[in-house]
């Protein structure tokens, strides 16, 4: 499960960079602003209890990976799970503390009774930038990359509320809102880049050793993942 949310947020990475450029385009600086707090509190025992239940083992050495090193990930896990908000917080929180170069912090999530999620948090744009190599993205992207990053202030609250899914690894964005910092971000701009990242986050779940989502949402105001994923992560 971690290494899907890896995947996704990754690509909201992307998504975060395309639009900073686009924003930059056309004169707009993102400013700073509070991170919006969505209510979801990080609690270590659910990642634990979610872990047993599903055969899911951390063998990273020190518990920390270290710079300049990806994880391995070996093994299948089969999911049928409906998870909360709070133990979808606790997993990024995790991620974020065994893996330092993650460049997501503070991360919350909530999903709402009419169907709809809302995530926010702060993103670490040069930290973005230097693990783009590990997303498979070439030096031309990496460079657009560094150059929007100069448009910021280094780290960046942002926050996104849409809807939706995916169904046998195919994606499917519907944002209503994105903010980054104080910038409302206009529609025009959002729809430029959500094929984009739809296409970008289902090469990227392609190359994941063992990885089929069945299906993924979070209609009914928790997430709900039918799929197989690894097991085992050292």
């Amino acid at each position: 499960m971690k290494k899907l949310l890896k995947i996704l947020f990754g690509l909201l990475l992307l998504f975060v960079i395309l639009v900073i450029g686009a924003l930059a385009y056309i004169g707009i600086v993102p400013g700073l602003a509070k991170t919006v707090d969505l209510g979801a509190k990080n609690d270590p025992a659910l990642v634990a209890a979610f872990e047993l239940a599903h055969g899911m083992k951390n063998e990273v050495p020190g518990g920390v990976i270290s710079a300049g090193r990806l994880a391995e990930f070996s093994g299948q896990t089969n999911l049928d799970s409906v998870l909360s908000a709070n133990e979808i917080t606790s997993i990024l929180a995790y991620w974020k503390k065994r893996n330092p170069a993650f460049p997501i912090r503070n991360v919350q999530v909530r999903f709402n009774s009419d169907g709809t999620g809302e995530i926010s948090g702060i993103l670490e744009i040069r930290t973005a930038i230097n693990i783009a190599k590990d997303l498979d993205y070439n030096d031309e992207d990496i460079e657009k990359g560094k150059k929007y990053a100069q448009y910021t202030f280094g780290d960046i609250p942002f926050y996104v509320k849409g809807i939706g899914n995916v169904s046998n690894n195919q994606v499917a964005l519907f944002p209503t809102n994105f903010r980054l910092g104080k910038v409302e971000v206009p529609q025009s701009i959002i729809k430029e880049a959500i094929p984009v990242i739809e296409d970008a986050i289902e090469r990227r779940i392609g190359q994941v050793n063992g990885a089929n989502i069945q299906s993924l949402d979070f209609t009914k105001g928790t997430l709900h993942i039918v799929a197989t994923l690894p097991a085992m992560v050292k």
